[in-house]
């Protein structure tokens, strides 16, 4: 966002073309810039959407044991709610797998229970009573990080967002934004050459084509690890990078292209 800020103001409307979760929307919305959310997959705008709609009591519903999650996955009509039970509860995020193996996950979603029960907290939990009283009693290491509190003092952040202005949300490919003018693309796509939970096939030399020529009328930023067609350029690398809603460092080295043609924009 800084970057965008200092190159290009905060007047200019931004596309966030491939939104996935929404990361890089929230922090545009953040900085009071308007922002235009699109993701195909309709599932994850609808979970943004959903959370940043309801209250922090709303969010303790998300929380779910391991039979209710398995009970979820195995449902073949998912409400939005389900979906984030889903994401909220599972390993790496990947809506699959239980969060928790089968030795751990009792205690520690009732440790969990008792502590939203009894305190009303996400974050700061391990300053409770109750989660001082199960380490006296000597749980193991791992038992005492509760991953689930965690995700929902994220969730409770993007709550911020509640009532924000200058939102739009779509799910289109996206050549839906073939005509779009006088904007701010930013591109974040499946990287090339790597291994990603894309749902859709994505044709990368279709897409350089495509961002060649709408940057004739846009500002077009592109996300990648690496972009071997010549016509673009590296303007900024990222060593380490988080964001307001993120947790740790990003470990990959992210950069950001533009098309060479179009370095003439940047402040």
């Amino acid at each position: 966002m800084e970057i965008i800020k200092q190159n290009f103001g905060n007047d200019i409307p931004v596309y966030d073309v491939f939104g996935g979760g929404g990361a890089i929307t929230a922090e545009l919305l953040l900085n009071n810039m308007q922002a235009h959310y699109n993701d195909l997959d309709s599932d994850a705008t609808n979970m943004f959407a959903r959370v940043i709609s309801q209250d922090r009591e709303w969010i303790k519903t998300l929380v779910v044991s391991r039979d209710e999650f398995l009970t979820i996955r195995s449902k073949k009509e998912k409400t939005v709610d389900d979906n984030l039970k889903l994401l909220v509860n599972s390993f790496a995020s990947n809506s699959k797998s239980y969060l928790y193996n089968k030795e751990q996950s009792s205690r520690k979603y009732n440790l969990t229970i008792e502590i939203i029960k009894k305190h009303d907290v996400f974050s700061g939990y391990r300053q409770t009573k109750t989660y001082r009283s199960a380490k006296q009693l000597g749980q193991p290491k791992q038992i005492l990080r509760l991953q689930q509190l965690e995700r929902l003092q994220q969730l409770e952040r993007l709550q911020q967002l509640k009532g924000t202005q200058g939102l739009e949300i779509t799910n289109y490919d996206y050549t839906a934004f073939s005509n779009v003018e006088n904007a701010i693309l930013y591109l974040d796509p499946p990287y090339q050459n790597t291994m990603n939970a894309y749902k859709f096939e994505f044709d990368h030399p279709l897409f350089y084509d495509w961002c060649v020529e709408v940057a004739k009328r846009n500002i077009v930023i592109i996300s990648s690890y690496n972009i071997l067609d010549p016509r673009f350029k590296v303007v900024w690398g990222f060593e380490t990078a988080r964001g307001a809603f993120a947790r740790g460092l990003n470990k990959k080295h992210e950069r950001l292209y533009m098309v060479s043609e179009g370095l003439n924009q940047l402040g």
